[in-house]
């Protein structure tokens, strides 16, 4: 994965330096947030693992040109985004009393994340009309993928909950003269962005299904049949197992790859990225559909079937 491996002294550093940051906050947002913090390292065991948050500037270096002291710097502000939307979200999706000081440690990490990039882009700047922009797509995704359907009406829509992450490509091509390159470079993030929520919503549809979160995957079963109908968990584990749902459900990544492959701008580990992603969605879908073939061979298909994998 040198997507990944290639870049792990800069990760380390990043997170050192945002740790400093967060250790200035007044007490206690200095050890809520290092606790918040800790929770995304992906330098960590059993951390959430959003690297293309931070990795998206190193990917861009060579691209357009980019230091590597810009590339840091950049991934430092875009770490500090990323936790104060995640706050967001979590104040979104729960149905009971948030922390009292959740909100003003996300009000905190927003504040840094404008320093570092305000040092870069002044008040004139056109990166403001794009800031503006990825934050009404945004609070428009957060707000109406569910009652928008959005997978069903354009799958690239459900990347619109992560369009704060397009900042740092589109800080990167401005800093480095590089805007015309924008609108090529925002398109392959997008289709990355939207495998991404994919491998997402397939991880955690038990619990999306539970909590009435829009998901992707749900999306597509319960297009199967006439929305008046409830869906339940037997429901779709019936469409996974027996109709084989994720099949066409991985056949959405694979045209995603298929588009990124073909672009004529080449942004390697992005590309190697998505397919990481890809595989781990197609690896499921191969070894569903492998024991839906032995259970109409036989049992003792299935049985040898499942030694083997053991």
């Amino acid at each position: 994965m040198e997507w990944l491996e290639r870049y792990e002294a800069d990760l380390s550093y990043v997170f050192r330096e945002t740790e400093c940051i967060i250790a200035a906050f007044p007490s206690p947002l200095n050890t809520k947030g290092l606790s918040y913090l800790s929770h995304f390292n992906p330098l960590e065991e059993n951390s959430a693992k959003n690297y293309i948050c931070y990795l998206l500037p190193f990917w861009l270096m060579e691209t357009a040109g980019l230091s590597a002291e810009d590339a840091r710097k950049l991934s430092i502000g875009n770490v500090c985004a990323m936790l104060y939307f995640f706050i967001q979200d979590d104040c979104m999706d729960s149905s009971s009393p948030q922390d009292k000081e959740q909100l003003p440690l996300g009000n905190l990490l927003y504040l840094q994340f404008l320093d570092i990039y305000r040092g870069y882009f002044p008040s004139e700047s056109r990166f403001w009309s794009y800031f503006r922009q990825y934050l009404h797509e945004w609070a428009e995704g957060v707000t109406n993928e569910h009652t928008a359907d959005y997978f069903r009406v354009n799958p690239l829509f459900i990347a619109r909950k992560a369009a704060p992450l397009k900042l740092s490509s589109t800080g990167t091509l401005l800093l480095t003269g590089g805007e015309d390159q924008i609108p090529a470079v925002t398109d392959l993030v997008e289709h990355v962005l939207a495998t991404l929520q994919m491998a997402d919503d397939w991880a955690d549809w038990r619990e999306d299904l539970e909590e009435g979160s829009y998901n992707s995957l749900l999306s597509l079963i319960r297009s199967q049949f006439a929305p008046a109908e409830p869906l339940s968990a037997d429901r779709v584990e019936h469409y996974i197992a027996v109709h084989g749902i994720l099949r066409s459900y991985t056949a959405v990544a694979e045209a995603n790859h298929e588009h990124i492959k073909q672009a004529p701008l080449n942004i390697p580990q992005l590309l190697s990225f998505h397919e990481h992603i890809l595989l781990s969605i197609q690896e499921d879908a191969n070894r569903i559909e492998d024991e839906r073939n032995a259970l109409q061979k036989g049992g003792l298909s299935l049985w040898l079937l499942n030694h083997i994998k053991s």
